[in-house]
């Protein structure tokens, strides 16, 4: 019979080497405090994180916002008998479960997110040891009539599981409602019921404040559940209670009653500078990542950092990335190759190819009203904006720059704006401030560098010498009327939804089509999604492939419990957690 050991199987990789571990949410809790690695930037975000102001923490994926909210919980942990103030980090990955989903005419994303509120402050109650095993002083067993802590902590998850379960339940869901509780249920998507248990906990326990660090509820690509979101946010923050949220630019939608800057200041977690200066500074500090992440002995260690330059072409090819920087560099070191120019550029090709691409394609699963801006977003930016950017780079000129950055005008059309902000969010551009061009002011955008070796955009194919030569004032400019971009732009105009019956153009948000009458079927994101193949999933083709035969697709994944994962051999609770993740991580974005 299999066993888990790690001498019989070669997949399994030891704890202490976390190079290969890119989520944050896969590593454990003391597994955090060991990989973190805190420069005058992070240090400045943690500290403004563990104020008392509401914060939106602002930044693409990857980039390590989920570190930063735990390592500020992690710090009012260890600083919570002096300072009295409670750290709650709450992950709302799953929320895209609930699009859509009802719970006897109540909504049930609400009194999801409410409910994971209370079951992660009363995590941390239990973590802290504010209250007893025993149960003595838990305001939960008044509150929801229940005898004890583990009782508490059971029913919690319990009624999530429920509410979860009612996205996957074609039939029976009166039955499941039914055990979810009438009176539960109108508790529930009571925001100020919430509000009065959070206040009770605050004053029973002498709290200073409870600072709630939300992770992934604005992640969702469903405006609907982020607009719910910041009305719990807004509700929630005032007095003792100080809310921080981690948002993705350009995408989040905060509905109409929520404004950035007066509800919520954000942090910006933009530590790329592609100049000489902040290359040098994020070769440091992406150093000390790895340094924390590899085993100190073994030859693993000696197989990176003995190759400095082919360590710093990774890095900077990873735009400040952590997640872009471990895919490329173990890519690059896969199997039995070692660092070098060719294994980096052979893995920067692959990471463009295997990740970055087919991420930014697939966001039509997620946003399909948007598909056509997804689409032509990227055929711009390949057919047009980098083959011009291509082109002035091959020019000689006496200062021999190398440029990845272009500009447009600030009153571009919505659609262009829509289709960078997009880009945007993928990854394939990142938003560097503003510039003076012709006419006024205009953004200034830079190219992912890995794209732009991968496309063989610089003049040389000694990509590192090119990143040497970049200039931040060395931009193409192009106008948002040009007639290559209009081009482009007027395809966004041809309607790509048609009826299924008679083939008429159907107008977006159609209910029914105006030429047959028949009604339009809408299929939900999320139904999609949890229908894709696990082959879809951000993890290793083996592992792929030892889950395949008895999960095969997302949806079953994300519906199994870790247990039943664990029943395959070979997979345990290292892999179980990254295969669950995995799967939480694709449906919601």
């Amino acid at each position: 019979m299999a066993t888990s050991t790690l001498e019989n199987d070669p997949l399994q990789f030891s704890n202490e080497d976390l190079l290969q571990t890119a989520r944050c949410e896969d590593l454990l809790y003391e597994q955090i405090q060991q990989v973190s690695v805190l420069g005058e930037f992070e240090r400045g975000v943690i500290d403004a994180l563990k104020g008392s102001g509401a914060n939106l923490l602002e930044g693409a994926r990857g980039v390590g916002k989920s570190m930063l909210l735990r390592m500020a919980e992690i710090e009012l942990d260890d600083d919570f008998q002096r300072e009295r103030k409670l750290g709650v980090y709450v992950n709302f990955k799953t929320s895209t479960l609930l699009e859509g989903v009802k719970a006897d005419e109540r909504d049930a994303f609400q009194i999801w997110v409410n409910i994971k509120i209370l079951e992660a402050l009363h995590e941390k109650l239990l973590a802290l040891n504010l209250i007893a095993r025993t149960g003595a002083a838990d305001p939960y067993q008044r509150v929801f009539g229940v005898s004890s802590v583990l009782e508490t902590k059971a029913m919690l998850e319990e009624k999530i599981h429920l509410l979860q379960k009612l996205a996957f339940s074609k039939g029976g869901q009166e039955k499941i409602i039914n055990e979810i509780g009438a009176e539960f249920l109108a508790k529930a998507q009571d925001t100020s019921f919430l509000v009065n248990i959070i206040k009770e906990v605050a004053e029973l326990f002498s709290l200073n404040k409870i600072l709630f660090f939300f992770d992934e509820a604005a992640h969702t690509f469903i405006p609907s559940q982020q607009n719910i979101f910041f009305e719990i946010f807004k509700l929630l923050h005032g007095g003792k209670v100080a809310c921080k949220a981690a948002v993705y630019p350009t995408v989040t939608n905060y509905g109409r009653n929520f404004e950035v800057g007066q509800d919520a200041i954000v942090l910006s977690v933009v530590r790329f500078d592609p100049g000489e200066s902040g290359r040098r500074e994020n070769r440091l500090h992406f150093r000390s990542i790895l340094d924390k992440r590899i085993p100190k002995t073994g030859n693993l260690r000696k197989k990176i950092f003995a190759r400095g330059a082919e360590l710093d072409l990774c890095i900077d090819l990873s735009n400040g990335n952590p997640r872009a920087l471990l895919h490329i560099l173990n890519s690059a070191i896969s199997g039995n190759s070692s660092l070098s120019e060719r294994s980096v550029n052979l893995a920067v090709q692959n990471y463009v190819d295997q990740a970055l691409l087919p991420y930014h394609t697939s966001l039509n699963k997620r946003l399909p009203k948007y598909a056509s801006h997804i689409r032509v977003g990227l055929d711009l930016l390949r057919g047009f904006l980098i083959p011009e950017i291509r082109a002035k780079n091959h020019r000689k000129t006496k200062s021999e720059y190398q440029s990845a950055f272009f500009t447009l005008q600030r009153d571009m059309s919505p659609n262009l704006k829509l289709s960078l902000d997009i880009l945007s969010y993928s990854g394939m551009v990142s938003q560097l401030g503003t510039v003076k061009i012709k006419g006024g002011t205009g953004p200034r955008y830079l190219v992912n560098l890995a794209l732009m070796a991968a496309e063989k955009a610089f003049d040389t194919p000694k990509t590192s010498d090119a990143i040497a030569r970049l200039s931040l004032t060395d931009y193409r400019e192009f106008s948002s009327s040009d007639v290559q971009i209009k081009t482009y732009l007027d395809s966004l105009l041809a309607n790509d939804d048609i009826c299924s019956t008679c083939s008429a153009p159907l107008p977006q948000n159609a209910k029914f089509c105006s030429e047959c009458g028949q009604k339009i079927v809408v299929t939900s994101i999320v139904s999609a999604l949890l229908e894709e193949s696990v082959d879809e999933l951000s993890i290793s083709g083996r592992l792929i492939d030892r889950i395949r035969p008895k999960f095969a697709t997302v949806g079953s994944v994300v519906q199994a419990k870790r247990n039943e994962l664990m029943t395959i051999p070979y997979i345990k609770d290292v892999r179980s957690r990254i295969i669950k993740n995995a799967a939480d991580e694709f449906i919601s974005g």
